[in-house]
């Protein structure tokens, strides 16, 4: 995704992320000029791309490189940086409030450090079995009157904008 969404289609970021809590998979952009359908063909994509790599050997090249910057991001986004006092409050209380124990972010992590090129595939697998995603564009008044000047239907009313 990041290759075509942000390298080639110039929008300023492109995301994914799941939640170990709920088993939502999200996928998105920040600041995209892309019509949304662009950015939805990439999205749908994502999981033939995966299963194109992992049949490449792209996932178990180079000693998995591929498998190992994708750990080595999710335990930084687990961990994080050093808080402040206030931040690590705040973060403790979340933490509360969700039942989220040491042993059970240790747990995570380990599954996270223990994750293969089958699990790649596992959830690429996952991804295309996906029924009716849902769809959220968040854009200026001007960007929908752009879209609908291209011809691009929207299921929204205008006054749901």
């Amino acid at each position: 995704m990041w290759d075509v969404i942000r390298a080639k289609n110039g929008a300023y970021g492109a995301y994914s992320k799941f939640s170990s809590s709920d088993g939502v998979a999200t996928l998105y952009t920040y600041r995209d000029p892309n019509v949304p359908d662009n950015t939805l063909d990439a999205f749908h994509g994502a999981a033939d791309s995966i299963l194109q790599d992992n049949a490449s050997s792209s996932l178990t090249r180079n000693n998995n490189a591929a498998i190992t910057t994708a750990i080595i991001g999710t335990i930084g986004s687990l961990d994080g940086s050093a808080l402040s006092a206030e931040d690590a409050g705040y973060v403790a209380l979340v933490r509360y409030l969700r039942g989220e124990s040491s042993i059970s972010r240790q747990k995570w992590r380990n599954d996270v450090i223990g994750t293969n090129a089958e699990d790649f595939v596992d959830f690429a697998n996952r991804l295309k079995q996906w029924k009716q995603p849902s769809k959220a564009i968040v854009a200026s008044q001007s960007a929908f009157d752009e879209m609908s000047a291209r011809g691009i239907e929207l299921s929204l009313s205008k006054a749901q904008r």
